[in-house]
């Protein structure tokens, strides 16, 4: 069997990059025209927001996934409770509002919310985004931690779909992750056993409210488990 030399073989490959390249640029890849989970992106500023979102917001608790879960469950509370909300308003917020919280674009002293409004404005514009919705944008931004009092109903539905998230299996697996390499693992099981109680109270939606027991029994297990399974003494 004839054998081909580390030397022809780098030959053909350095041949084939240049066709690959060349049949790449004649059949560039189609444009997306919906996210994963079937979110449409049908104007030149949704897309401009999802690429945005994917390219820059990756974080593992904060990131687009968690915007794409809060856009679909703000829409799906809104159908719940009857309240009429723009749909393009919740797709600026859901995919912006952590923006402010991630670094690089974080700043020292100022909330994450805020922050987000600041970046998510002369983005919005340059982007195309029908800028007389913005304030709407900006109340949904300003109002979406489980904390605060959200005014408008896109504002209380994000608000209440962004508190969602931080309970059941998704939510322990936020705060987990948000631990990353740090030493902060024993505060985030304390925060998964605070956010159990602190969250519920202050969902406004009645559809939010139902939803709310089935997921803090999950967080309430999930910390029995963990402390079973850890051997006596011993810390999980």
């Amino acid at each position: 069997m004839r054998t081909i030399g580390l030397t022809a073989v780098l030959a053909i490959l350095a041949m084939i990059a240049p066709a690959q390249a060349r049949q790449e640029m004649a059949n560039p890849p189609a444009e997306a025209t919906a996210t994963p989970a079937g979110i449409p992106l049908d104007s030149a500023w949704r897309r401009a927001v999802h690429a945005h979102a994917q390219e820059n917001l990756a974080h593992p608790s904060w990131g687009w996934r968690h915007s794409e879960r809060n856009y679909l469950l703000a829409m799906s509370l809104a159908e719940a409770e009857g309240l009429s909300v723009d749909a393009d308003v919740l797709f600026a917020a859901a995919f912006l509002h952590d923006w402010g919280g991630i670094a690089p674009f974080a700043a020292p002293g100022v909330d994450h919310a805020v922050r987000s409004v600041e970046l998510a404005e002369p983005f919005l514009r340059d982007a195309g985004f029908p800028m007389e919705k913005f304030p709407a944008v900006r109340a949904a931004i300003l109002g979406h931690m489980y904390d605060k009092e959200p005014e408008g109903p896109e504002a209380i539905v994000m608000h209440d779909a962004d508190a969602l998230d931080f309970l059941g299996a998704l939510g322990a697996a936020r705060l987990l992750a948000a631990t990353g390499e740090g030493d902060d693992y024993d505060r985030a099981l304390r925060t998964i056993e605070a956010f159990a109680t602190a969250v519920p109270p202050r969902l406004k939606t009645q559809a939010a409210q139902r939803m709310a027991p089935e997921r803090v029994a999950v967080m309430t297990d999930f910390l029995a488990r963990v402390r079973a399974e850890t051997p006596e003494g011993a810390r999980p």
